[in-house]
């Protein structure tokens, strides 16, 4: 008797504890629905271009939940380089700086399940991207001295024209915060990615530059110097006067935005 009771008591506890466990595990993985509402969609300003470079830079998103855990997103904006009115070409001056660009990116995003107490577009994610970047410059150039020797009369003016485009794919890991259940703060913190940079620059004069004089060569030189971030863009390619540049390069990408949840 005192054998079957103790028995007894224990398959109840063992059951009693399964249940307590199953229970527990049930709780950890529920949701709260009340931090988005189940809100489907979220329009958003991109501070980082803004942030960066300046007034000129407007990159407006948009991201949609397709199911409570996964979201895709949609930026595009128009872009402006910074003002070379101060590039260091040695033997001559840029100004009259001119540029325009622009920019799209897509991503999708799975949010993760055990991480977050929210359900999508709250809390930690991950997911591919692809980034597109277009920008055409022009500057007008004068030189007193070209090849080592001085130009007699008067500077040779001349015009350098420019572009690139910037292709990027690669996986990024963020959050994004709801708070007060309309604002959302989005931090993409890790966006490792491989991209191709190509790009052209040109040099035109109703004086004829010639080759050694390696013009183009400082304005390369220049822009890595005021801009390090062109390095891989420029570095290790050859330019000359009507060149062009290809390179695969890696690279990260970080991205501040605030948007509204509706």
């Amino acid at each position: 008797m005192k054998a079957t009771f103790i028995l007894s008591f224990l398959v109840l506890l063992f059951f009693n504890t399964t249940f307590a466990q199953k229970q527990k595990k049930t709780l950890d993985i529920e949701h709260d629905s009340s931090i988005t509402m189940m809100r489907k969609n979220i329009v958003r300003f991109n501070l980082t271009p803004y942030l960066l470079w300046g007034s000129g830079n407007y990159v407006l998103g948009y991201e949609r939940r397709i199911n409570d855990f996964q979201s895709v997103s949609l930026n595009v904006g128009s872009l402006t380089f910074p003002k070379i009115v101060n590039l260091p070409l040695g033997n001559g001056a840029a100004r009259d700086f001119k540029n325009t660009g622009y920019s799209i990116a897509a991503d999708y995003r799975r949010y993760f399940k055990k991480r977050n107490r929210g359900f999508a577009p709250d809390g930690l994610y991950w997911g591919p991207y692809i980034a597109y970047y277009r920008y055409n410059l022009s500057n007008n150039v004068s030189f007193d001295s070209l090849g080592g020797q001085p130009v007699q009369g008067e500077p040779i003016q001349a015009t350098m024209k420019g572009s690139a485009d910037i292709l990027n794919i690669g996986i990024e890991l963020g959050y994004q915060f709801i708070i007060k259940k309309r604002i959302a703060v989005d931090l993409i913190m890790i966006g490792p990615g491989y991209g191709i940079y190509t790009g052209k620059l040109k040099l035109d004069s109703d004086v004829e530059i010639p080759e050694e004089a390696e013009v183009l060569q400082e304005i390369k030189n220049g822009l890595i110097e005021k801009f390090p971030g062109l390095d891989g863009l420029l570095d290790g390619e050859e330019v000359n006067t009507n060149g062009d540049f290809r390179t695969w390069t890696g690279g990260l990408r970080f991205v501040i935005q605030v948007g509204y949840s509706f």
